[in-house]
């Protein structure tokens, strides 16, 4: 019964951060608004998605490291360079270069994404493990977590052209959600994961390719986190690093 409760606990909150996309992205629609200006308004409202958490760490009912900011943990020179060797897996997208539509089209999606990184890392590897922790083992944690931040894509996933890409999609937010935890779990903090998903999610957006070709660079960089988070599996496990 403890365990199905924490698991709607979760789902609450995964389901509190969808709202603030779902709503920027009617007013949007509800207001006429262009690309330029719809992708500051979802960038304001990703930003206030992170009122909720804050208001109860500053109010002390949560602490900081609660919801994934606790000091820095590295315990060796070689699991720094894991770290960077994360960055290979946005290495595809970048091949054919970025499209530069304008300044202000930079400015916004650096914006939105910004605020992006930070809210669902807060969320999906911040908050939700918090939960799940209290129940679960560290394994069971990271299964759990990965799932709900793919079910938290499954409304973006249907947008797709076809099956084939709606799952991709999906697959590649379940293996991104693992890879994402995996890493917060090594350094015991999810600034790594802030800095990864900020890029990942931003490379996308400007990356030059048509859209064949992103399908096919998703692919290969989901063959790529799903490599790197076996990886990482495989440390946490050797490192006993399972008290997250």
């Amino acid at each position: 019964m403890k365990k199905l409760v924490v698991l709607f606990e979760s789902l609450l909150w995964c389901f509190l951060i969808l709202l603030f996309p779902i709503t920027s992205g009617a007013l949007s629609v509800m207001f006429s608004l262009d690309t330029i200006d719809t992708l500051f308004l979802q960038g304001i409202f990703m930003a206030m998605a992170l009122i909720p958490p804050a208001v109860l760490a500053v109010c002390g009912k949560w602490r900081w490291k609660d919801i994934g900011f606790a000091p820095f943990h590295f315990s060796s020179r070689k699991l720094a360079w894991c770290f960077i060797s994360v960055l290979v897996i946005l290495i595809p997208p970048a091949l054919n270069g970025f499209y530069i539509k304008s300044t202000g089209y930079i400015l916004r999606n650096l914006f939105l994404y910004f605020w992006v990184g930070i809210a669902e890392e807060v969320y999906f590897r911040g908050i939700i493990p918090r939960f799940l922790r209290k129940q679960f083992s560290a394994m069971q944690m990271v299964i759990i977590s990965s799932f709900i931040f793919g079910f938290g894509y499954i409304a973006i996933a249907l947008t797709g052209s076809d099956i084939f890409e709606i799952v991709i999609t999906i697959l590649n937010a379940l293996i991104f959600g693992w890879l994402a935890i995996e890493m917060t779990m090594l350094a015991s903090n999810i600034i790594p994961a802030i800095l990864f998903h900020f890029l990942f999610d931003f490379e996308t957006k400007i990356a030059f390719m048509s859209d064949r070709e992103l399908l096919i660079a998703e692919c290969i960089r989901g063959v790529l986190m799903f490599a790197t988070a076996s990886w990482f599996t495989i440390i946490i496990h050797k490192q006993g690093n399972d008290k997250f």
